[in-house]
């Protein structure tokens, strides 16, 4: 059956375009497109078995991307073996190097025919075939190719120059759809970039409407994407970050500037923050973007490894201060209870010495506190339940606690594994804390006790927590870096010992110690033992505490 170049197929052949040329109206994929092309040859030229090959992106190899009419062994052996455009000698790598048509209608006596177009022609029954280039220009992007099966196919001019317009057009639509495809790659690494990203990044229009917040930013700010995309990013945001972005539109930048946000319930983020605007080729403001870091981390454990360094040096200065005063303590508490016991004297001279031997006790606490603070005894670890060593220490507390009408309650959770600690130390930090909220609620008041596997975070699934809180006088912010140094106490009796002890046990069990206090409301203190054992671990903090 011969192809006739008639009006009817010039016509199919200009709605075969139409419809192929009709796929750059709506996103598709090149893989479509290419089906699109070898359906539509075979169905409008009367082909019977159709194959379209593209040019690797190196220009190394010509490869087989779809066909039709082939049997599977066929179609297998062509995806799998890509045509060599520099080794290989056949039709199909010679329209590539030409640019020209070839086409073949009688594969044993036309002399193009090379060793290795026999060679596949005999696998797939192949008398003839023509071949035309996917010109762009002047460049060879691949070849459609095509033939009748085992039957002869015999082409006019006409039908020849038919195919090749149809493959002209078809390059045109491949290489829109590839560079289509490689915009959309593009933007797609562009977002991927963008919601991924370890910092909090804000996009805003130039009207200050926020375009973009990726998931670090809702995280950290507590936004809702679906809720705030389209609404003005200072009514959103707030100051400090809403007048930095105003700022940002306005021309006046920000780079590497630390801002602090206030989140509900008291907590604090640090962010690093810096500013870019959104330019146009012609140099017209588009918007802005932010990019903030989270700072808070990084901030807490340079402040936890500054607090580690001095209570290290403090430790050395109380033990050799601590061994100076016991000799000479020893002397005077001796001297004074001898003097007592051989003197006669009046009830003012007893006073005295009462109060003398008072303040000799007093002073040995203090130099037995410098001792345990300096050189804690090394804990005697054993896998307990956390639960037991609270539940001790409150019954030790209980009779203080009804004295001074102080009411406990303890939300311990029913999941919360054994770890490893040493009991007694760890119920001497316990006891330590509750005299502390005892000491904060002269009038009475609550303590609550709540332990908790996890968090919010990865980080925080490694740890048990303690909550330990209180309804007392609370501390002030500009007392949170110095509760855990020794000897320092707003209580006229106190020895500034107790909580820097506490801190030194738990930095042995590998656990560490946060506050959380407001005036006049209430302390809470957390104390993160880990699960999996005694380890040296950096603090963390859950964003979601308040």
């Amino acid at each position: 059956m011969e192809y006739q170049g008639d009006l009817h197929a010039k016509d199919r052949l200009l709605t075969s375009i139409h419809k192929i040329s009709h796929l750059l109206t709506r996103p598709v994929s090149l893989d479509t497109v290419l089906t699109a092309i070898v359906e539509e040859t075979a169905h409008v030229f009367g082909y019977d078995r159709v194959a379209i090959y593209l040019v690797s992106k190196d220009k190394r190899l010509l490869e087989c991307k779809y066909e039709i009419g082939f049997t599977p062994e066929e179609m297998e052996i062509a995806f799998q073996r890509p045509f060599n455009l520099e080794r290989h000698e056949c039709i199909e790598t010679l329209v590539v190097k030409t640019g020209q048509t070839v086409y073949i209608r009688d594969y044993s006596t036309d002399s193009r025919v090379t060793y290795l177009d026999r060679k596949v022609s005999a696998k797939q029954n192949r008398f003839a075939t023509i071949a035309v280039p996917l010109n762009l220009r002047e460049s060879v992007i691949g070849i459609i190719e095509a033939d009748r099966g085992g039957y002869p196919l015999v082409l006019t001019e006409e039908d020849i120059q038919h195919l090749s317009i149809f493959a002209n057009q078809a390059s045109i639509i491949i290489e829109n759809t590839r560079l289509y495809e490689q915009l959309v790659n593009e933007r797609n690494f562009a977002e991927n970039v963008v919601q991924s990203s370890p910092n909090c990044i804000l996009v805003v229009n130039c009207d200050e409407t926020l375009r973009t917040v990726n998931p670090m930013a809702q995280s950290i700010l507590g936004l809702k994407q679906d809720s705030v995309i389209g609404q003005k990013a200072p009514q959103v945001l707030g100051d400090p970050l809403g007048k930095i972005i105003s700022d940002a539109l306005a021309g006046r930048l920000t780079d590497g500037n630390e801002v602090v946000i206030k989140h509900k319930g008291g907590a604090r983020t640090i962010l690093e923050v810096s500013t870019s605007q959104l330019r146009s080729q012609d140099g017209a403001v588009l918007g802005a973007v932010l990019i903030a870091m989270d700072l808070t981390e990084a901030k807490k454990t340079d402040e936890w490894m500054r607090r580690v360094d001095r209570l290290s040096s403090l430790g050395q200065l109380s033990a050799g201060v601590a061994h100076e005063i016991r000799n000479p303590l020893a002397s005077i508490n001796f001297n004074i209870q001898l003097l007592s016991k051989r003197a006669r004297l009046d009830e003012k001279s007893q006073r005295i010495i009462e109060n003398s031997l008072a303040g000799v006790e007093r002073i040995k606490g203090l130099v037995k506190g410098m001792l345990d603070f300096s050189r804690p005894a090394p804990p005697q670890l054993k896998k307990e339940s956390i639960h037991r060593a609270l539940e001790d220490a409150v019954a030790l507390m209980d009779s203080q606690f009804a004295k001074h009408g102080i009411k406990v309650v303890m939300n311990l959770a029913g999941d919360v594994p054994d770890i490893v600690f040493d009991n007694r130390q760890i119920q001497q930090v316990f006891v330590n804390m509750l005299l502390n909220a005892m000491q904060a609620m002269p009038e009475g008041g609550t303590v609550t006790i709540e332990t908790r596997v996890g968090g919010e975070t990865k980080e925080l699934s490694r740890y048990l927590s303690v909550y330990l809180s209180d309804t007392g006088i609370g501390i002030p912010r500009e007392n949170f870096s110095k509760i855990f140094d020794p000897f320092f106490t707003t209580k006229p009796e106190g020895t500034g010992l107790g909580l820097s002890i506490a801190h030194k046990i738990l930095e042995q069990h590998g656990a560490h110690i946060e506050i959380r206090s407001r005036v006049g409301q209430g302390t809470m203190f957390i104390i993160r033992f880990p699960i999996e054992g005694v380890e040296k671990h950096v603090p963390v903090q859950d964003p979601h505490r308040g």
